[in-house]
């Protein structure tokens, strides 16, 4: 499969389906784009699909990420360059979601929508009335995770987060054991992520400045301070259309897989470009 070098690590991608418009599946934290695997064959059949591993994230190399966001969206750009694979429809979840919505901000040249699953921009709960508290409650939460880290417990850290996420009791022992190493192994990598200050609250001027259409949906079983983001992330964005997904959490693509290809599909296809 192809590995792409840009801005100075090898970047793993892989194309899927033939016909359709170009769209790029963005993945979040703990994972890569193997998470997309459910999904793959039922998107492929209407768009045109590129998934990736980030930067550090499976088949990829590490390299230095100072500012995590706004770095996985340059080497997001960066691919779609190299590969000439734009202007892109981009599918974020979690994390992957503040990246794409990082890359529509700073070059809206390349994207042409966005569908976002469940960003987790904790900053933004201090914009709703009684939010502050619960965005406090989050943010000491991220602390004690980092300090789980830095004191060598990745496997009880990776535990804390997927819990976090998740409202069914079990989630982490449900996990395969070989998904759970993983989710450990790549722990260190989260708290860069959350640690950044733009991982939990987008640019304002950005975000009203994005003027692509947008699918923002959230899981209807998913914690309910991720619905309470991004109801305020669909009131700052002038194009969102909200959607709760029934049956779903935090991870629609593994869940209810063909459920939220469905949704994405009709999202997408209303807005394909016709193939010649």
């Amino acid at each position: 499969m192809p590995v792409i070098e840009v801005r100075g690590v090898e970047i793993y991608y892989e194309p899927h389906g033939v016909r359709g418009d170009p769209t790029v599946l963005v993945h979040g934290s703990l994972t890569d784009s193997t998470t997309w695997s459910r999904v793959l064959a039922g998107l492929a059949g209407g768009v045109s699909l590129l998934v990736y591993d980030r930067r550090g994230y499976g088949r990829s190399t590490p390299g230095p990420r100072p500012t995590p966001v706004r770095t996985d969206a340059e080497d997001l750009g960066a691919l779609l360059e190299a590969t000439d694979f734009y202007p892109v429809h981009l599918v974020g979840h979690s994390y992957g979601a503040a990246v794409a919505l990082r890359l529509a901000a700073e070059r809206p040249d390349l994207v042409r929508s966005l569908a976002l699953h469940e960003p987790p921009f904790l900053g933004l709960l201090s914009d709703r009335p009684g939010g502050a508290e619960l965005g406090r409650r989050f943010s000491e939460g991220i602390d004690g995770i980092c300090g789980q880290v830095a004191l060598g417990d990745r496997a009880g850290a990776a535990r804390t987060v997927v819990e976090t996420f998740s409202q069914r009791p079990g989630a982490w022992e449900r996990l395969p054991a070989a998904v759970r190493r993983s989710c450990a192994d790549t722990m260190d990598r989260w708290v860069e992520e959350y640690r950044d200050p733009d991982a939990l609250r987008p640019d304002p001027a950005g975000v009203q400045g994005t003027l692509v259409p947008v699918l923002l949906t959230a899981g209807a079983e998913s914690p309910s301070f991720l619905a309470e983001i991004q109801g305020v992330l669909s009131e700052a964005l002038p194009n969102a259309t909200v959607r709760t997904l029934p049956g779903s959490g935090h991870t629609p693509h593994l869940s209810t897989p063909e459920m939220y290809v469905g949704v994405l599909l009709t999202f997408l296809l209303e807005r394909n470009v016709p193939v010649a």
